[in-house]
């Protein structure tokens, strides 16, 4: 199954701050009493960079899972609450379409970084770009001695 869809096309993409295209590849393993969907999700989003406060837009790529138990007894979709690793939900037996709009939402803020840094954006003056260690605080030293004993 490969899917492309326009963020601005759907309300809840777009209140995850999704930008242009969605792509959504991947397959489903049909079973009498389940169906396990894998998908791989790529997108952008519209961030503020924690350096400079500028906009830009961060790609994402990430797996969504989604496990769909089949019951005589649902009317439609019912999602379940406490799924770790998957996107979990009990389905009736006659339901051939499933609207995933509210998972991509879900699964694109769980996966949008805390605090993004747009590419190229220099440190703020003062701050080390990397430190190998030729560096240490000279009171370090005076504790190595110590680390023996404690042995």
């Amino acid at each position: 199954m490969n899917l492309i869809a326009s963020a601005s096309e759907c309300a809840v993409l777009l209140e995850a701050d999704v930008v242009g295209d969605v792509v959504v590849e991947g397959h489903a393993d049909i079973n009498p009493s389940q169906i396990v969907v894998n998908l791989q999700v790529r997108c952008r989003t519209r961030e503020i960079c924690g350096r400079s406060q500028e906009e830009f837009e961060y790609p994402l790529e990430f797996p969504v899972h989604i496990l769909l138990h089949r019951s005589a007894s649902v009317q439609g979709v019912a999602w379940e609450e406490d799924g770790d690793e998957a996107f979990e939900a009990s389905i009736s037996e006659d339901l051939h379409e499933l609207d995933i709009e509210e998972v991509l939402r879900q699964a694109v803020i769980l996966e949008r970084p805390i605090s993004p840094v747009k590419p190229g954006t220099p440190l703020p003056e003062g701050v080390l770009e990397e430190d190998d260690g030729s560096s240490m605080d000279p009171r370090w030293e005076a504790l190595r001695k110590f680390r023996g004993d404690l042995n």
